[in-house]
């Protein structure tokens, strides 16, 4: 909105500017040309007219000038930090960044994956993440969708199917699998339980399980000193 009033007071000025000199121009004929009964001018009346006209209309055009060459200027330079800043690229600047890159072709072998994992593959800041995320969706290459409170990210050309996208979750981990079942199959269980049963470190399990809670295909219920997991079932 900012750039369209921009180039409206600047074709407003340059509008004004020629106004004034055609306006001065007739007036500078009219004295020379024609004869008026009350004025008779001299030679030197003409030229002192016509200078006392010309210097403080080139005074007024050369300020006006500066002034509507600065904002030409600026208006420019503000496009260029804004495309810059709000991502304006063509494909092949998209495509030439590393980190980019990296981010589509995690997409591309882990379709539906989620902001966090994506994160930690891409070892990026979340901010700086982001801004790459936008770039892609902005320009059609990829696609997000929500999934109960957690946003997941696709190729553009592949279709979201939430069944789908549990069965490749889980099968993606034999892990995840196993505990899954465990769960299914003892209700009310804990990590310690799992990870005896697994012969895994109690860390290992909580990051599965986390994964799976996450996913909401297990709750954890806090029984006095203990967590108790529960399968939920659709």
């Amino acid at each position: 909105m900012k750039a369209r009033k921009d180039i409206f007071l600047l074709f407003f000025r340059l509008s004004l500017i020629l106004i004034s000199l055609v306006f001065s121009s007739i007036v500078i004929y009219l004295f020379i040309t024609f004869e008026v009964p009350f004025f008779s001018p001299t030679i030197n009346t003409i030229k002192f007219v016509i200078v006392s006209l010309l210097i403080p209309l080139f005074i007024f055009l050369t300020i006006l000038a500066v002034l509507t060459i600065n904002e030409f200027k600026n208006y420019f330079t503000g496009r260029n930090l804004i495309k810059q800043g709000r991502s304006y690229l063509n494909l092949t600047d998209i495509f030439e960044n590393e980190n980019r890159l990296n981010i589509i072709n995690q997409i591309l072998r882990n379709p539906g994956i989620h902001h966090n994992e994506l994160q930690r593959n891409c070892d990026l800041q979340k901010g700086q993440l982001q801004w790459h995320l936008d770039v892609l969706l902005k320009y059609n290459i990829i696609k997000k969708e929500k999934y109960g409170q957690y946003t997941i990210y696709f190729p553009i050309t592949t279709s979201f199917d939430a069944n789908e996208y549990l069965e490749n979750l889980i099968s993606k981990s034999k892990t995840t699998t196993e505990i899954l079942n465990i769960v299914k199959e003892n209700p009310g269980i804990n990590s310690s339980e799992i990870s005896r049963i697994l012969n895994l470190s109690r860390n290992t399990i909580k990051y599965h399980i986390d994964k799976l809670s996450e996913e909401k295909l297990v709750k954890l219920t806090k029984k006095g000193r203990k967590i108790e997991i529960y399968p939920i079932l659709n």
